[in-house]
C-alpha cells in the first residue's frame, strides 16, 4: 500500500485492528418485517433530536433499540444518524472516544481540514481529544445524530466526565441519543433547566391496546380488544412481555387465553426459557445455549462454538422467526441476541453445563484470532480465565498494538491477568513488561524481560518465536529511554534476524518487522550510520503504512526527515518531518514521543531558512514530546544552543550547554551526538570571538569514520577568523564539490569567498559567492550568510547582484534578513518591522503640507487614528519627526523623488 493510498483510507481503517468488530459496532440493527411502527415514538425522537441530548431510558425489553433504529431508518429531518453499540470493553476514555469519532465519520462526510477528519483518540491526551472533538463537531456543516446504544454499560468516571463537559456547552450540530436501562450520571438536571434535554421513558414506550393488537397480529396471534387490554394491563405495555405473550398463546396446550398469561419479571424469564428455548428442536436449543458466550455472532463463529455447519442458516432462521435475535447491518453477516435472551441463555448454560463455558470461550478466542481480531480473541481468553492463552495471543498477534490506537484495549485485557501469575511463563512475563511500559515504568521492565528470556525454552512452539521477538522489541523501549543506542541497534537487529529465519509463520510478523525496522533505523541514525538508517527507515515505512501502525510510521517519517536534514537535503527533510507532524496534529496525538525528532528536524530546517521564531516554537514542541527519548531530547538542546549562538546570545548558549551536561549525568553520548556537541561548542566559541578555543573542539579526522563536513567548515571558519586563510583554503578545497551535505557546500563556498577576499583575489571571491548563492537557493539556505562575517558580505553581495541579475531577488532577501535594503545604489538599514498597508498610505501624505486632520479626511479615518499611525511609523523608521520620517522613507525607497 502506498502512502497516497493510506491517506485515502477511511478513518476507522486507521483506527481499529479489528475491522469486523468495528463494523458490527457501527451497524444499526436491522428492523424486522414484523416490527409494529410507533409513530408516537418517531415524533418524540424527531422533537427530541432538535436538542443536544435525548435520553431513552427504560429497562430491558422496552423496545428502545428497535424503536430508535426504525426512526433512524426513516431518514430523520434533523440530519444523518450515526449508530454505536456499546459494551463493557468500551469503558476506557480512549476506546470510547475512538469509537464515537468513528461513528460520526461513518455517518457524515467530514470536510477536509475539520479536526474530525483525522482525529484518532487512541493515542492522544484526553483533554486535547475532547477539545478537538468539540471543535470538529462545531465546524460540521449540518447536525449529526449520534445514537449510543446500551449506554448503561459505561460507568468509567473519566468517560462520563468527558461527556458531561461536552454537554456543558454542546456544539450546535451535536444531537446525542442515549439508549440506556438507567439514567446516566451526566448532570441531567442542568440540561433540564437549560431545556437541552428530551426524555423518553418506559411510560412513553409502553404499548397501548391498538399497538398490542397489531404486535400480536404480526406474530400470527389474533386477540380481541378486551384480551389485548388484559395483556397490556398485566405487562404494563412492556413490549418484551407482549412478545412473550404471543409465544405463549401460540404454544402447545389447549385453550390458552390472555387471562392465563402472567407478565411479571420472573414469569418473563420462565417464558423465555419455556417458550423461546424449550420449544426449539434439540439442535437449535444447543445452538442457542452455546452461542450465548459471544456478544456478536457470525455464521463461522457459531459453527466453531457448536460444531454444527448450519450456523449461518440457524441465525437467519432465528432472525426471521424470533424477535429476540437481531441482525446487524445490511449484509446478514453478524447478529446479536436480545439482552434478555442472552442473559437467560448464559445463565442456563452456567447452571446446566458449567464445564462447557471455558471451552466455548477458548473456541471463540481461537476463532477471533484466526480471523484477524486479536483484541476480541484476548477478551474471550480472559473470560475463560485462560491466562496462558491470553499471553500467547498477546505475543503472537497483539503486542505491536501497544504502539497503536488500540493500546488502551490491549492493556486493559493484560491488566486482568492475576498479578501472581505474571511470572508464570515467558509470554506472561512479556505481558508484565508491556503493562510496566504502558504505566511509564520503563525501569521496571527489564526484570520481566530477563525472566521471559530465561523461560523462553519452556515456551510452546507456536508462540516461542513471537515471544522471542517481543522480548527484543520491548527491550528497545528500555534502550531508548536509557539512551543506550548500542542496545537499541542490537535488540532491533536480533528481532529482524528472528523474523527472517526459516519457517516463521507469525500473524503479527509484518507489524513486528515494521517496528523492528523503525527502531533499528532510529538506532543507526543516532549512531551516525546515515545511509544504513535511511534504508531501514524507508523499508519500514512502507510496511508500517500497509499495517496501519501510525505511531511507527510517524517515528520513521521523523527520522527520515532528520537524516535528510543533517545531510543538507532541507526540503526533503522538511517534507518528511512536516508529514509526521501533520499526522500527529490530525490525529490529536500531541505530544507524541515518536514525533519529537520531527519537531527537531523542522526546527533545524527553519533555522537554516532563518525563520528563527518558528524554529524556537518548534523546539518547545519537541521538548514537550521528548520526555522519554533521551537522544532527541539532547539534540533539541544542542539545536537551542546553535540558535542562541547564531543570534549572538553567547551567554544563553553557554548556560544551555551547562544545563545539558548536567542533565545527561553519566550518559555516554553516542558518537554522532558527541561530534555534534563538539561542533556546537565550537560555534559558540566562534560567536564569542574565540577562534582558538573553537579549533580545539573540532575533530578533523577519525580512525573509524571520516570527519563530518560541518566539522571541517567549522575548523576552516576558525582558521580564517584566527588569521590563517591559507590553512582554511586547504580544508575548503576538499569540501566545495562534496555532494553528501548540501548545507555544508553552501558554507564551504561562502567561506571560500571570504578567504579569497582576504587574499585580495576579488574575481575568485565573487565567483565563489555566486556558487554559494546557487547552492543556497536549491535548499533555501539563508542562515550561514547572516552569521559569517556580516561586515564584508553585504558589500560582496551587492557586487554579485550587479554582475548577475538572476541572483538579485535572493540577494535582496538576504540583505533584508541582515536588516539592509538597497536605495539609489547604496545600502541602508531597513526598518526592524515592515510598515502595514495603512501605514504606507499615511507615509505618502507626509511630504505634503497637509495637516493630520486633512490626512484623516482623505483616508476617511479619525484624527486620533492618524496620530496612532504616525506614532507607529516613527517607531518603525527610528525617527522622531515628520521631516526625518520623509527622509528615511525616501532612503528606503518607500517614497519616490
Amino acid at each position: 500500500m502506498s502512502s497516497a493510498e493510506a491517506e485515502r483510507l477511511p478513518f476507522h481503517a486507521s483506527l481499529a485492528a479489528d475491522d469486523d468488530l468495528l463494523t458490527t459496532k457501527l451497524a444499526r440493527p436491522r428492523v424486522p418485517s414484523t416490527y409494529v411502527g410507533r409513530p408516537r415514538i418517531v415524533a418524540m425522537l424527531d422533537d427530541g433530536t432538535r436538542k443536544p441530548l435525548t435520553v431513552v431510558s427504560a429497562g430491558a425489553g422496552w423496545g428502545k433499540t428497535l424503536a430508535t433504529a426504525s426512526w433512524a431508518a426513516s431518514t430523520p429531518a434533523v440530519g444523518p444518524v450515526a449508530w454505536l453499540s456499546l459494551d463493557e470493553s468500551d469503558n476506557h476514555p480512549r476506546s470510547f472516544w475512538s469509537y464515537l469519532v468513528a461513528a460520526i465519520r461513518s455517518a457524515v462526510e467530514v470536510p477536509r481540514g475539520n479536526p474530525l477528519a483525522g482525529l484518532a483518540p487512541g493515542l492522544g491526551g484526553e483533554v486535547d481529544n475532547l477539545r478537538r472533538l468539540v471543535a470538529g463537531l462545531t465546524r460540521l456543516p449540518k447536525p449529526v445524530v449520534i445514537v449510543l446504544d446500551d449506554f448503561q454499560v459505561i460507568d468509567e468516571p473519566a468517560v462520563l466526565a468527558g461527556l458531561s463537559e461536552l454537554l456543558r456547552r454542546p456544539p450546535a450540530p451535536l444531537r446525542l441519543v442515549l439508549l440506556t436501562r438507567a439514567d446516566p450520571a451526566l448532570g441531567l438536571h442542568r440540561l433540564r433547566i437549560k431545556d437541552d434535554l428530551a426524555e423518553i421513558r418506559s411510560r412513553d414506550l409502553a404499548f397501548g391496546v391498538a399497538e398490542a393488537v397489531a404486535l400480536l397480529g404480526a406474530d400470527g396471534v389474533v386477540v380481541d380488544p378486551d384480551g389485548a387490554q388484559l395483556l397490556v394491563e398485566r405487562t404494563e405495555g412492556w413490549p418484551a412481555g407482549l412478545r412473550l405473550a404471543a409465544f405463549f398463546l401460540k404454544g402447545e396446550g389447549p385453550g390458552r387465553t390472555p387471562a392465563d398469561f402472567a407478565g411479571n419479571d420472573q414469569a418473563v424469564t420462565d417464558y423465555l426459557a419455556e417458550e423461546v428455548l424449550a420449544r426449539q428442536p434439540p439442535e437449535l436449543r444447543q445452538f442457542l445455549l452455546r452461542t450465548s458466550v459471544a456478544e456478536r455472532l457470525s455464521g463461522g463463529l457459531a459453527q466453531v462454538l457448536t460444531d454444527d455447519p448450519r450456523g449461518q442458516r440457524f441465525l437467519e432462521l432465528l432472525e426471521r422467526t424470533n424477535a429476540f435475535v437481531v441482525g446487524l447491518g445490511s449484509d446478514r453477516q453478524w447478529y446479536r441476541y436480545h439482552p434478555l435472551l442472552r442473559e437467560m441463555l448464559h445463565h442456563r448454560l452456567m447452571v446446566d453445563e458449567p464445564q462447557m463455558l471455558p471451552d466455548l470461550q477458548r473456541r471463540a478466542a481461537h476463532w477471533f484470532a484466526a480471523n484477524g481480531q486479536p483484541i476480541e480473541a484476548m477478551r474471550h481468553a480472559a473470560e475463560a480465565a485462560d491466562w496462558h492463552l491470553l499471553g500467547r495471543l498477546f505475543v503472537t498477534q497483539a503486542a505491536p498494538l501497544t504502539v497503536s490506537t488500540e493500546r488502551a484495549a490491549v492493556v486493559a485485557l493484560l491488566a486482568r491477568i492475576p498479578a501472581e501469575l505474571l511470572a508464570d511463563g515467558a509470554e506472561l512475563a512479556v505481558s508484565a513488561a508491556a503493562l510496566r511500559m504502558h504505566a511509564g515504568r520503563f525501569q521496571d521492565m527489564q526484570p520481566h524481560l530477563e525472566r521471559a528470556q530465561a523461560q523462553l525454552d519452556a515456551t510452546s512452539p507456536e508462540s516461542r518465536i513471537g515471544t522471542q521477538i517481543a522480548i527484543r522489541l520491548f527491550s528497545t523501549a528500555v534502550a531508548r529511554v536509557r539512551g543506550d543506542i548500542a542496545a537499541l541497534v542490537t535488540a532491533s537487529s536480533e528481532a529482524l534476524d528472528v523474523l527472517s529465519g526459516p519457517g516463521v509463520a507469525l500473524p503479527a510478523a509484518d507489524q513486528y518487522r515494521a517496528i523492528a525496522l523503525s527502531t533499528l533505523g532510529t538506532g543507526l541514525l543516532w549512531s551516525g550510520s546515515l545511509d544504513e538508517a535511511e534504508a531501514c527507515l524507508h523499508e519500514g515505512l512502507e510496511i508500517a503504512t500497509a499495517t496501519r501502525l501510525e505511531a511507527s510510521r510517524i517515528n520513521m517519517l521523523a527520522h527520515l526527515g532528520f537524516a535528510a536534514t543533517v545531510s543538507g537535503r532541507l526540503r526533503e527533510g522538511f517534507a518528511h518531518a512536516a508529514k509526521a507532524v501533520e499526522l500527529v496534529d490530525a490525529r490529536g496525538w500531541e505530544p507524541l514521543t515518536q514525533a519529537a525528532t520531527a519537531y527537531l528536524t523542522l526546527a533545524m530546517v527553519h533555522l537554516q531558512w532563518n525563520n528563527v521564531d518558528e524554529a524556537q516554537s518548534l523546539l518547545a514542541q519537541g521538548r514537550a514530546a521528548a520526555t522519554l527519548d533521551l537522544a532527541p531530547r539532547y539534540a533539541l538542546g544542542l539545536t537551542q544552543v546553535r540558535l542562541d549562538a547564531s543570534l549572538g546570545r553567547v551567554e544563553a548558549a553557554r548556560n544551555q550547554l551547562v544545563r545539558l551536561r548536567h542533565e545527561i549525568g553519566q550518559w555516554q553520548l553516542p558518537a554522532f551526538l558527541e561530534r555534534w556537541q563538539a561542533i556546537t561548542e565550537a560555534e559558540v566559541d566562534l560567536a564569542a570571538g574565540d577562534p582558538s578555543a573553537a579549533m580545539t573542539k573540532v575533530r578533523t579526522s577519525a580512525d573509524d569514520q571520516p570527519p563530518f563536513a560541518h566539522e571541517q567548515t567549522c575548523l576552516a571558519e576558525a582558521l580564517l577568523a584566527g588569521g590563517d586563510p591559507h590553512r582554511a583554503e586547504e580544508i575548503l578545497s576538499s569540501l566545495r564539490h562534496r555532494t553528501d551535505d548540501r548545507s555544508a557546500t553552501v558554507e564551504a563556498w561562502l567561506l571560500t569567498t571570504l578567504v579569497a577576499d582576504t587574499l585580495r583575489e576579488d574575481n575568485r571571491a565573487l565567483e565563489a559567492l555566486g556558487k554559494a548563492l546557487d547552492a543556497a537557493r536549491q535548499e533555501g539556505v539563508r542562515r550561514p550568510f547572516l552569521v559569517v562575517d556580516t561586515e564584508r558580505l553585504p558589500r560582496l553581495l551587492t557586487r554579485v547582484q550587479q554582475m548577475d541579475p538572476s541572483a538579485s531577488g535572493f540577494v535582496d532577501e538576504l540583505l533584508a534578513d541582515m536588516g539592509l535594503v538597497r536605495s539609489h545604489g547604496t545600502l541602508v538599514d531597513a526598518p526592524a518591522e515592515p510598515l502595514t498597508d495603512r501605514e504606507l498610505s499615511v507615509v505618502r501624505y507626509l511630504p505634503t503640507m497637509m495637516t493630520n486632520a486633512e490626512i484623516a479626511s482623505e483616508l476617511f479615518v479619525s484624527v486620533n487614528t492618524v496620530k496612532a499611525h504616525l506614532k507607529r511609523i516613527y517607531q518603525k523608521l527610528g525617527v522622531t519627526s515628520r521631516r526625518q520620517a520623509v527622509h528615511r522613507a525616501r532612503a528606503l525607497g518607500l517614497l519616490s523623488g
